[in-house]
């Protein structure tokens, strides 16, 4: 089978045999796939010489596919897969808080991921996708997965809250998806005319990053959800716009700790609430929840998914993803390449 691997160049794609598949797991073959921001961290770690490619596996962790054989309990569709592996068995799994697993494994990062042609999988992790869902399409549940924990998170309970979303990226874009139907207004910064295009699409206000806090202080948004990261000052900017007692909640990961102003904070009486992936909640599976809801914005994720490869091509496909001015938002490997 064709796998991606990591070399001290970024990436190249081999042909391997396919191994063993472990007990309780079961062999998908990949409809689609999708580049991810921390594919790209690792792709300029790698060309930098900062990091190792012994140190990750098979990268992919946004991806679906079709069963190979097929368990008799087992429909024969496409199914979106939950890369969070946890381990059921310690404190956090036992109350329910997968999501904080200590002892939790990411698919395509400490385990193979989806940049190959076949895949293996716990099939407890699952999710039948809605046959309205272009099975490329299907790959963007992950990053909606996130997204729609952010908002969760958030908990949007009043009719007339105000949201601004930082970063107009994939996940910022589908944090504005998520949010738009319970806020009476989201914003979203954009720093590129194709991301703010889309934003509007999606029904969002499309905000120049020099016009946040002009639409700040005309909004003055009870919830701010940070989806940038990276070496971005970004959480300055959070705490700056959200309203007194407003909630902050984190996506973007940061490369090295970034200065905010705490004494705004306790001023203002803020929460700053983290958002990692996705967990369990009193009616199951997040994932399963966010999987359920894709069919009814599928225009939407389709408009989102920029970028098709092969993935004989997927070199292109991360100097794609990696080049701005690409203007690519989601580049996925499967599809109409």
């Amino acid at each position: 089978m064709l796998s991606a691997r990591w070399t001290a160049e970024g990436i190249d794609v081999v042909d391997v045999e396919p191994p063993p598949i472990p007990e309780g797991w079961v062999r998908l073959e990949v409809t689609g796939c999708g580049i991810c921001g921390s594919d790209l961290h690792i792709f300029r770690g790698m060309r930098a010489g900062t990091l190792e490619p012994a140190e990750f596996a098979i990268p992919g962790h946004e991806f679906a596919g079709t069963l190979v054989s097929l368990p008799a309990s087992m429909a024969d569709t496409v199914y979106a897969v939950e890369p969070w592996v946890n381990c059921r068995d310690c404190a956090h799994c036992l109350r329910g808080d997968t999501v904080l697993c200590e002892d939790g494994e990411l698919i395509g990062i400490s385990a193979g991921g989806g940049l190959a042609s076949f895949v293996d999988v716990p099939l407890r992790l699952l999710h039948p996708v809605d046959a309205a869902v272009d099975p490329t399409l299907a790959s963007l549940a992950e990053p909606w997965a996130v997204s729609v924990r952010a908002v969760h998170r958030a908990r949007l309970t009043e009719l007339d809250e105000r949201v601004l979303i930082i970063g107009g990226g994939n996940i910022g874009l589908l944090a504005g998806l998520a949010a738009r139907d319970r806020a009476a207004t989201v914003g979203i910064t954009c720093r590129y005319p194709h991301q703010a295009d889309l934003a509007r699409r999606f029904g969002l206000d499309a905000i120049a990053e020099t016009d946040l806090d002009a639409w700040a202080d005309a909004h003055q948004p009870g919830v701010v959800i940070e989806t940038v990261g990276g070496e971005a000052d970004t959480m300055a900017d959070a705490v700056r716009c959200v309203r007194r007692g407003g909630r902050v909640v984190v996506v973007g990961v940061f490369d090295q700790p970034r200065p905010t102003d705490y004494r705004e904070v306790v001023l203002k009486e803020l929460e700053l609430i983290g958002s990692f992936i996705y967990g369990t909640v009193e009616s199951g599976s997040e994932f399963g929840a966010a999987v359920g809801r894709m069919g009814s914005i599928s225009d939407e994720l389709a408009a989102l998914q920029t970028h098709h490869f092969a993935l004989t091509d997927l070199v292109e496909a991360f100097a794609t993803a990696n080049d701005k001015s690409s203007l690519a938002v989601k580049v996925t490997i499967g599809g109409e390449a």
